[in-house]
């Protein structure tokens, strides 16, 4: 009966402390794994609207640079400048006259353009001319070939063309649908518009305006290649939420959509489709009906999206329709204005996560089962060892430590187990005696060790402190007071402590002394030399009048500092004179430094001599150049030429140069954010691997 007894209490032991853990982690991770595959779908549906919304943006904005190209072209002009046409026959021989008759034109027409770069019918229209041949108050040209006709005065009047043509602060592509009526011809309820206008400078009515009617399957494009979309709906809608594209139903599912019952239809093909992974039921549960858009969770949300000051432009959200539970997803595309509306049935995003689980109770049950068997006939051999063990050790519980158990009668491992525990219980009743001083003696010692290792930091921490706040006032925010120079500058630091330098400071009242540096290295060696070459600089521009000799003799002074300690810096200085309007300056080994010239080109300020610290008594050469009003000065370091993005591509001269020249008309602080805004997207969140420096000045 004891044997039983006994057999029982092991059974009980060992049962729970197997199949119990077994049952927690079975069922933990069946419930982190349900989470995590949740939010991953939540996740990776966002991601996926957040790569349509980018690829939309991203073609609205070529569709804006290309409108833009067209307006450079000779034949745009020609047209937008040619005259009230006097007879009909001067207006239909007008396109052929300048080479952009449909069929005929050269290979420098707007029609050969416009075909390349837009997917879809271009007009050009103008509303300060009549057309004799239609016999309307307006006029257009039709240069691709189609049979749209768009009702050009209900259009005038619609806010799809109000919006963006009221005024030269409001002009802007827009795209979308506009009002009912405006466009018609074959399907034309699929097509959508982008439109143009266009203000001659002095102008501000709007009386010109291109117009693309874009092709049925233009949005499909963008994402038909995307697989993942197909398993939801996804409703496209323009910036006046008119639905202008939706990916279900359509000709390319592969069940029939019947129209009158409003549901996919078998027909005799297979219930599932391997090639798909979907099948009619999947089909079934996806959303066909446009109404769900009114449903108040998506209006609120619709709306949220469109409202400037929700910074996060996406929602995500559960809801129920027509009996079916679906994740919702809202994107909203900043640029075109486009929303996308994204419905995913949650059965069957589940549905593969309750297969996981499924296996998982599975294969924990019969792990479980083994594990009762296994443990009952175990529990027959270990019974008697085990009682012996579990008496010792109450015994030892009990505080008699100096017990011993008999092994005699012990097999197996149970031999050694014994006498393992017998030695246990000697070393426990050694240890017992002095644990008390031996515990606090080692307390102690980490105590100290601890405060030691915390004062250290602490004093680390306070220094580094100290060294930022000095590092930071090197770095001017104010910059001296100029009626004829407008500054502005950035300053980016790769860690704590960086090896950038900037500074202006003024020499006279005409003359202006302009300085950057780069130090080889970063942290507080590099940002002690910086300390060092800005007191050198604002101390020898008061002894030598020339920009060389200054960058000599800060040369000499840091040679006795750091030569030989393997550290130098390149450094641009140039002293501008205001009166005379002239720029002297030195370049030691520092990377081209630009002018942007007020007719738009640039020059580049080259190497006039070696890097400073190395070498003393180094010659360096002093070049003076003419400034005029409007021209700017580019000042850098290699930090922003040599930015790379997550495949390593580097931000380079050529990028950096075009930015410079198409930002001309910003102000300094403009430009300066600007830049900084554009490193930071080129970027997408690589890691800073060296410091950046800007500083800009302007010739006012």
């Amino acid at each position: 009966m004891k044997d039983i007894t006994m057999r029982k209490r092991v059974l009980m032991t060992i049962l729970p402390i197997a199949i119990i853990p077994i049952i927690l982690v079975a069922s933990f991770s069946a419930y982190r794994l349900f989470g995590k595959l949740k939010e991953q779908g939540n996740v990776f549906y966002s991601t996926i609207l957040t790569q349509i919304s980018t690829n939309i943006d991203f073609i609205y904005s070529l569709n804006a640079m290309s409108f833009v190209d067209i307006t450079k072209m000779d034949n745009f002009n020609k047209i937008i400048n040619a005259p009230q046409f006097r007879t009909m026959n001067d207006e239909r021989g007008f396109l052929e006259s300048i080479g952009e008759a449909i069929g005929e034109s050269t290979g420098n027409s707007i029609t050969r353009v416009a075909s390349a770069k837009f997917k879809g019918a271009f007009f050009i229209a103008e509303t300060d001319k009549k057309s004799l041949f239609l016999n309307t108050d307006y006029l257009y040209y039709r240069l691709s070939l189609t049979d749209y006709v768009i009702d050009f005065a209900k259009l005038r009047e619609d806010r799809f063309f109000l919006d963006v043509a009221k005024s030269p602060e409001t002009a802007r592509l827009n795209f979308g649908k506009p009002s009912d009526g405006i466009l018609k011809g074959f399907e034309a309820d699929l097509a959508t518009m982008f439109l143009y206008p266009y203000f001659r400078e002095g102008e501000n009515e709007c009386n010109k305006f291109m117009i693309v009617i874009t092709n049925k399957d233009f949005i499909t494009d963008v994402y038909k290649n995307i697989d993942s979309i197909k398993y939801g709906t996804l409703y496209v809608l323009d910036k006046y939420n008119n639905t202008i594209n939706a990916n279900h139903p359509s000709k390319d599912d592969y069940y029939e959509f019947d129209e009158t019952k409003k549901r996919y239809m078998l027909n005799g093909d297979d219930p599932y489709v391997k090639d798909e992974n979907m099948g009619i039921a999947d089909y079934r549960l996806l959303n066909t009906n446009s109404a769900i858009l009114n449903h108040p969770v998506v209006k609120d949300a619709i709306t949220a999206i469109s409202d400037p000051g929700y910074e996060e432009k996406s929602v995500i959200r559960t809801l129920s329709y027509s009996g079916v539970e679906y994740l919702f997803l809202a994107k909203y595309a900043q640029d075109s204005g486009v929303k996308l509306i994204y419905f995913h049935p949650l059965k069957q995003i589940y549905k593969p996560i309750y297969n996981i689980i499924f296996w998982i109770i599975i294969i924990s049950l019969l792990v479980s089962i083994i594990i009762v068997i296994i443990s009952y006939f175990l529990s027959y051999k270990i019974n008697k060892p085990i009682s012996l063990l579990t008496n010792g050790s109450y015994k030892i519980t009990s505080g008699d430590y100096k017990t011993q158990i008999n092994t005699e009668g012990f097999f197996g491992e149970f031999i050694n187990l014994g006498k393992s525990f017998n030695l246990m219980a000697h070393t426990i009743s050694e240890y017992s005696e002095n644990l008390e001083e031996l515990v606090k003696k080692r307390t102690e010692e980490l105590n100290k060790a601890v405060n030691s290792l915390q004062d250290a930091y602490d004093e680390n921490k306070r220094e580094l402190a100290i060294a930022q706040k000095i590092q930071s006032s090197l770095i001017p925010t104010i910059f001296p007071d100029s009626d004829h120079i407008d500054f502005s500058g950035m300053y980016l630091p790769m860690e704590a402590l960086g090896g950038d330098l900037y500074d202006v400071h003024k020499i006279s009242e005409t003359k202006m002394g302009i300085l950057i540096l780069d130090v080889c290295g970063h942290g507080v060696p590099a940002a002690l030399i910086t300390t060092m070459a800005k007191i050198s600089f604002n101390s020898n521009c008061k002894k030598f009048e020339t920009t060389n000799e200054i960058m000599l003799e800060v040369n000499n002074e840091l040679c006795e500092a750091i030569q030989g300690s393997g550290d130098y810096l390149t450094a641009f200085y140039c002293i501008v004179d205001a009166e005379k309007r002239t720029v002297e300056f030195t370049n030691a080994a520092h990377n081209d430094i630009y002018i942007l010239r007020c007719d738009g080109t640039i020059d580049s300020l080259e190497q006039t001599g070696p890097v400073v610290g190395v070498l003393k008594d180094v010659p360096y050469q002093s070049i003076q150049m003419q400034l005029s009003k409007g021209d700017r000065l580019v000042l850098y370091t290699d930090g922003v030429i040599e930015a790379r993005n997550e495949t390593s591509t580097l931000y380079d001269s050529a990028r950096f140069i075009e930015v410079i020249k198409e930002n001309q008309n910003k102000t300094p602080k403009e430009f300066v954010k600007f830049l900084y805004d554009d490193i930071l997207r080129f970027k997408n969140n690589t890691p800073h691997d060296d410091d950046i420096a800007i500083l800009i000045a302007d010739i006012i």
